[in-house]
């Protein structure tokens, strides 16, 4: 049973492989590597990404009149200590939305993962400072508000009160992605697995490291994403545009990727969409999960080829699915194996 249901899923995705690559009209496509190594084109052949998908951007806000974001961005909502921001006093907000959503095919500057809606969520305020509980009252709120994906580019000191806030909206079918951080250090956290840990890597497909500066890495890993020289929008900028590194680009990276899968067939669920993710990235490092990498880095083409895959349409994508699943489960089996040799962290 196991050979022929590999040998189904092997069936679709070779099929669907074969489909051509969309190349968007935005001028600044060509300075958006990450798009090439995360195979965005690819993914644009089956959807550019759907505006009735929503990721909620916890951050500092999202500046509404940017041009690559306009018209997608929802009216802002706060938290507990920090009311709405437009995103105005500090821009990481919307450097982190235009990575997520940056419009596809709009004949304005870069590209993001598709053209999806965003959710501005205030839990960081304007000098980049943030509480666990701003955080998690972020994505609660969120999940309450109908955002399929949430993308957090903040650290925390208590990650067991986020990964409380994250069980809540997984209980609602919504995914929550969050950076790995910028240490340059190993961690050995682990225990959270509601929130789903993105490292960078960079543009040969290492950990992403520079200078004082890199990635974070450890057993509390789950997937990887570009990280390095990321191509933002920032209005407030001569030609709106502007270079920058770290991980808080990995996690909304990751997120389009799920809202990608979400775009093309929105009955999937959030386990399913997970399993997606999870078996379609692009494993490097040691084989399977690793540290560094976690289940690799993500290949947004792939997702998109497998979630295709399970619209209802020849009646294989059920078995798809299936399959993706028990391969995760094995892939968690085998890390819980690892992960018993590690003490977990606070």
């Amino acid at each position: 049973m196991y050979r022929s249901v590999t040998a189904l899923y092997l069936l679709v995705w070779a099929t669907t492989a074969a489909r051509a690559e969309f190349l968007p009209n935005d001028p600044d496509f060509s300075l958006c590597w990450h798009a090439q190594k995360t195979a965005l084109p690819r993914a644009w052949d089956y959807s550019r990404g759907s505006t009735a998908v929503t990721i909620a951007i916890i951050d500092t806000g999202v500046m509404a009149d940017t041009p690559d974001l306009a018209g997608r961005v929802l009216p802002p909502r706060g938290t507990p200590r920090l009311p709405p921001s437009d995103g105005s006093a500090n821009h990481h907000g919307t450097w982190v939305a235009s990575v997520a959503a940056g419009g596809v095919n709009n004949r304005i500057g870069g590209v993001g993962v598709g053209n999806f809606s965003i959710l501005p969520i205030t839990a960081v305020d304007a000098d980049g400072f943030s509480s666990d509980d701003d955080v998690a009252a972020g994505i609660r709120l969120a999940a309450s508000l109908g955002a399929r994906v949430i993308s957090v580019s903040t650290g925390a000191l208590s990650y067991g009160r986020l990964n409380a806030a994250a069980a809540d909206a997984r209980a609602a079918g919504v995914l929550t992605f969050i950076s790995a951080g910028n240490s340059n250090s190993r961690s050995t956290m682990t225990g959270y697995p509601n929130l789903i840990f993105v490292s960078g890597t960079d543009r040969n497909d290492q950990r992403w490291s520079q200078g004082t500066y890199g990635s974070t890495w450890g057993p509390f890993v789950d997937l990887s994403a570009p990280a390095d020289d990321i191509y933002v929008a920032d209005p407030t900028v001569d030609g709106g545009y502007l270079v920058r590194d770290g991980t808080s680009f990995s996690s909304p990276l990751a997120a389009g990727a799920a809202a990608m899968a979400w775009s093309i067939n929105p009955r999937l669920s959030a386990d399913q969409v997970q399993a997606i993710l999870f078996n379609a990235a692009a494993d490097l490092g040691d084989p399977g999960w690793d540290e560094v990498y976690g289940w690799g880095r993500i290949d947004v083409g792939a997702v998109a080829a497998a979630a295709a895959a399970t619209v209802p349409e020849p009646g294989v994508g059920v078995v798809a699915v299936a399959f993706a699943g028990a391969m995760l489960l094995r892939r968690r089996a085998a890390r819980e194996q690892a992960e018993g040799l590690i003490q977990p962290g606070a």
